[in-house]
């Protein structure tokens, strides 16, 4: 099986996700602290939607 290689695009927009839900997600349990779990799902969604909005944003395959 041929892997295609993880570009440091991808890192570095991972990463951004990651840092950006993790902030929220702080806050979000710190808020709400008598909602349980409510940091991961926060962390979660905020992470996936940042990942899509700066995918969207620096698409490299438009011209």
């Amino acid at each position: 099986m041929n892997r295609k290689p993880f570009t440091l695009r991808q890192a570095v927009l991972c990463g951004a996700a990651v840092a950006a839900g993790s902030t929220v997600g702080t806050v979000a349990e710190t808020v709400a602290s008598h909602v349980p779990s409510i940091g991961p799902l926060t962390t979660a969604a905020v992470a996936l939607w940042v990942l899509d909005k700066l995918n969207a944003l620096i698409d490299d395959t438009k011209s």
